[in-house]
């Protein structure tokens, strides 16, 4: 199953604030997430078996490239070492991805994850089921 998500890649961040007063500084952006995977997940019910995810991550080029980094940037020769890392990357999807497309994040028993330059900024998934 493939999932595109148009958009801004977005990473994790942890919550701010104490005790009654804290909060998610995510949860719009994790409601919009959910809400494109449920559009594009046709099933009423999560995978409950092993899934093998791989993630691409297109990120937007800066407007302060040259013509030839641009070039460079989406032929694969220049490659994104900036921020967000993948890895914060990853957490805030898998936790997106968590009891909408899967019950349970435990259940990734594979994953791949690559940060790419793009002309259009964006989230590319892809789920496999795996038969266990």
């Amino acid at each position: 199953m493939d999932f595109e998500i148009e958009g801004k890649p977005i990473p994790w961040a942890a919550h701010k604030g104490y005790g009654r007063r804290a909060f998610n500084p995510r949860y719009k952006e994790r409601e919009f997430y959910q809400w494109k995977l449920r559009q594009q997940y046709l099933h009423d019910f999560p995978i409950e078996t092993a899934v093998k995810v791989s993630v691409t991550y297109f990120m937007s080029i800066p407007t302060s490239f040259s013509k030839k980094m641009k070039e460079k940037a989406l032929s694969g020769e220049l490659l994104h070492v900036k921020r967000p890392d993948v890895d914060n990357l990853n957490k805030f999807l898998m936790d997106c991805i968590k009891d909408v497309v899967i019950k349970d994040d435990s259940q990734i028993v594979e994953q791949t994850a690559k940060k790419v330059y793009g002309a259009v900024a964006r989230t590319f998934v892809e789920v496999i089921p795996l038969n266990t």
